[in-house]
């Protein structure tokens, strides 16, 4: 009788424990919060947000590339909502860039954020010292959201820079942009299991 209750007693402390168990982070992102306690597997319909572009932290860029920034930003915004698009795609889920407000009622899991920083880096330290010297990068921070009751499912902050890559400073910084889409993707399916 007394290993009975004591079996019995075991389990019931153990039962709580399991139903507090949070989804796991996976570890892909800079920083991840996940709020939700259940895989994303249950969002069939992935919307994304063109990430924003307001109150931007711009380093080592000049007037002159200032004046080309905006309509250079544009084309970081597209890369970046586009590969979140086509990596959930290639993984089998329906996804799309919410291009207009109506787009967004179709989504049962909004990708929204905005870009933080900006570094153009020196090309001098790419040519003089390489090995990551003068490395260009982007940060960005999001998070995930339920569409239907606007409740956020998790956040993440990222930031990717150039390393070791070399070449010209508006191509790094849009394959960063592509970086940062290929983590955001691979953060959204690691939840989904």
């Amino acid at each position: 009788m007394k290993r009975f209750l004591a079996v019995t007693v075991s389990a019931l402390i153990l039962i709580p424990t399991f139903a507090l168990a949070k989804l796991n982070a996976p570890d892909v992102m800079d920083t991840e919060k996940i709020i939700t306690e259940e895989s994303l597997a249950k969002y069939k319909n992935v919307g994304v947000r063109i990430f924003s572009t307001d109150g931007i932290d711009y380093s080592n860029v000049d007037d002159e590339e200032m004046k080309k920034m905006k309509r250079f930003m544009k084309d970081c915004q597209e890369k970046l909502a586009k590969t979140i698009k086509n990596n959930l795609e290639d993984e089998g889920v329906n996804a799309f860039v919410i291009e207009e407000d109506a787009d967004a009622g179709k989504a049962d899991m909004v990708v929204e954020g905005k870009f933080t920083k900006i570094d153009l880096g020196s090309a001098v330290g790419r040519i003089m010292w390489g090995w990551g010297a003068g490395q260009a990068g982007l940060t960005v921070e999001g998070r995930l959201v339920d569409a239907k009751s606007g409740d956020a499912l998790a956040k993440f902050e990222h930031e990717n820079t150039s390393g070791l890559g070399d070449g010209e400073k508006w191509s790094l910084i849009l394959r960063e942009a592509q970086d940062l889409g290929d983590k955001i993707a691979e953060f959204i399916v690691k939840l989904r299991k």
